[in-house]
């Protein structure tokens, strides 16, 4: 039995003893949750499932039983609701019981619903207020609970606003023209970096520009390096020349990471222009902020100061990375937006994993077929890569259109010496095998020279205790050795699907941090935590350091003995003593999650040893393999690999569009 199995059964006899359930429904309820760990639901679920159960006098009712557990499974896996058709509710019962069990027990709940056994509980007239509501429409039938039932029905009569409204920025077909012509002219056009060449003027970026000037609400979607960046830039250029003040733009982002790389990278393209304007340098203001630092989050009362009888006071916002924000949270966003006013632009990737929480508001706006067809006419997308090479492209394209890459196994060895543009699978070799490759990705990457005019990770470290790093002056060595140290460290990372065990981001984590650290300082560098050349991450936002959940910084030690941790800014770093940081955690290698607007030079890509993990899906696979620029080292087995690539993310809710 299992540590977490003997803690249930733990709880359920505890519940028995003090007379909260009966025997029957103990026996029924531990039988159920022994069962559902395959659903792998946390505790809290379980009190919740009590809680129901007690409150509606349900404690001896097996059926509704397994439903709860069953919804709540549905609710971790993002679905909003539990389809109580026989292609919702039989699966999802038969997930974690067997089949006659599952066949008789949806059954018998159906039947409950429809006599009115479960009215305590559960209501089928969705204006009265009960935990769970039964909701008919059309041919469809769906449990929800009644909070995302609230919020779905919100985001849609919101959503339908949106569209309904009058573009209150008119701007003619030749304006929009010779705003275009001004912003792509060799002197206005933004570069691929400062004194490069010109970007190229896509056809889909021009067409996303005209769309943003002409709608008022905009949907844009684009894999990494179709350039969704740099036309953030451009738009927010145009619409300036078209009439809209700097103070009246808005930039937000699910995350505080991706809220500062908005800012970064709008400085960043700015400054690369040849000859800005003073539209353009007023651009240099804008700065991007989290949903929740936009709306104005108050702690104390756990709501937003920003909301329906309190627009947000913008004329354009721009919501970056949106396939990260969940259902409530963008309910929440666009009940404080004025269609009146403001016009809305929305960027993300349709095919990258959706938000942690439930809901996959941004994929289910994409128009496909008959899905999403009143968003038609208010999408781009945009379809030409110019970031990773063509054979890295390739493989993504295969994976997201749900085909099999060539399963030809190479050796580790064979894998870190590939050419730029090129991947490879390894196959899973075992635990000894595991701790060899990733000692040889430690020694490739950080101990060894990277080429024969360049200097090792090691020796960079080393360089940098001889140095004054406080302060380092433009063009100085400091500086120097600072962008040679990130740029070795934003080289290589090792992405995981799952944090704990041999094969998540902790276990790699700590077996490259105690090669490393012992080589880069001594074994008892475990004694402080820390280690001068140590990658870490910010796990939660630090508003007045201005250090965000997801920040990698390097930890460096220099002539003054202290240690410190910098951090990337643009053109220049902060640093902070580490005992004044926010929570950090070691950050070699991190979750495919977290790396979401992330990309690395090589990327080493582990599967878990499952292959029925629940993880293993297409999107995560995507989403990993598009974090590569130039190698990509996808380790495990050929089930694993398969496993991911058949099997979808698909999350139930009644947003039909």
């Amino acid at each position: 039995m299992t540590e977490i199995d003997m803690e249930k059964t733990a709880f359920l006899e505890a519940l028995l003893e003090f007379g909260v359930i009966r025997e029957q429904a103990a026996q029924e309820i531990k039988d159920l949750c022994t069962a559902s760990l395959k659903l792998e639901l946390p505790f809290l679920d379980y009190l919740t499932v009590r809680d129901l159960l007690v409150t509606g006098g349900y404690q001896d009712d097996g059926p509704i039983t397994a439903v709860l557990l069953a919804l709540f499974g549905a609710l971790r896996e993002g679905s909003l609701c539990l389809s109580l058709h026989e292609n919702g509710l039989y699966p999802a019962l038969k997930s974690f019981l067997d089949e006659m069990d599952a066949e008789k027990i949806a059954a018998d709940f159906l039947s409950g619903v429809a006599t009115g056994r479960y009215r305590e509980l559960i209501s089928t007239d969705s204006t009265e207020y009960l935990p769970l509501i039964v909701f008919e429409d059309q041919d469809q039938k769906r449990l929800y609970f009644q909070k995302y039932f609230v919020h779905e029905n919100l985001l849609k009569e919101r959503m339908q606003k949106l569209l309904d409204a009058e573009n209150s920025l008119r701007v003619s077909g030749d304006r929009i023209e010779s705003i275009l012509e001004e912003v792509y002219s060799p002197e206005c056009s933004l570069r691929v970096e400062k004194g490069g060449r010109p970007l190229v003027r896509d056809e889909h970026q021009v067409a996303a520009v005209r769309l943003a000037l002409n709608s008022r609400f905009s949907i844009i979607s684009g894999g990494p390096g179709t350039g969704k960046t740099s036309l953030m830039v451009t738009i927010l250029r145009c619409l300036q020349r078209a009439g809209i003040k700097v103070e009246e733009m808005v930039l937000g982002a699910p995350t505080g990471r991706a809220a500062q790389r908005m800012t970064e990278m709008v400085q960043r393209h700015i400054h690369t222009i040849r000859n800005p304007s003073d539209h353009d340098r007023a651009l240099l203001q804008v700065k991007g902020g989290t949903l929740h630092k936009i709306l104005r989050y108050r702690k104390r009362t756990h709501d937003f100061f920003y909301g329906k009888s309190n627009a947000l006071p913008a004329s354009v916002i721009v919501l970056d990375e949106v396939s990260m924000v969940d259902l409530v949270m963008m309910e929440k966003f666009l009940q404080a937006v004025d269609p009146a006013r403001t016009k809305l632009i929305l960027l993300g990737d349709k095919n990258q994993l959706p938000s942690v929480e439930a809901g996959a508001v941004f994929a289910e706006m994409i128009p496909e077929g008959n899905r999403a067809e009143r968003f038609e006419n208010h999408f781009i997308l945009l379809r030409n890569g110019f970031r990773a090479g063509r054979m890295l492209q390739e493989l993504a394209e295969t994976v997201q259109d749900g085909k099999r890459p060539a399963f030809s196994p190479v050796s580790f060895r064979d894998a870190l010496q590939m050419e730029k543009d090129r991947w490879a699978i390894v196959p899973d070799g075992g635990v000894k095998a595991w701790k060899e490759c990733i000692s040889l990705w430690r020694e490739h990457h950080y101990s060894r020279q990277a080429d024969p005019q360049g200097s090792s990770y090691e020796e960079l470290i080393e360089r940098a205790r001889k140095m004054d790093l406080h302060d380092p002056a433009e063009s100085s060595p400091e500086k120097s050795i600072l962008e040679q140290i990130f740029d070795r460290a934003a080289g290589a990372r090792v992405l995981s699907l799952v944090r704990n065990g041999r094969y998540g981001c902790t276990g790699i984590n700590a077996q490259i941090t105690a090669e490393l650290g012992s080589e880069l300082e001594s074994p008892a560098w475990s004694e402080k935590g820390y280690f001068s050349g140590a990658l870490i991450m910010i796990t939660r936002n630090d508003y007045a350091r201005e250090l965000f959940n997801g920040d990698v910084g390097v930890v460096l030690v220099d002539t003054t003995g202290i240690y410190r941790a910098f951090f990337p800014r643009f053109e220049s770093y902060i640093h902070f003593p580490l005992d004044l940081l926010p929570p950090w955690e070691f950050a070699f290698s991190m979750t495919v999650h977290k790396s979401q607007g992330s990309e690395f030079e090589d990327v080493l890509l582990v599967l878990p040893e499952d292959a029925n993990h629940r993880l293993l899906t297409r999107e995560i696979l995507y989403t990993g393999i598009t974090r590569a620029k130039k190698r990509m080292v996808i380790y495990g087995s050929e089930g694993a690999l398969h496993a991911a690539i058949q099997t979808r993310i698909v999350r139930q809710s009644g947003l039909q569009w």
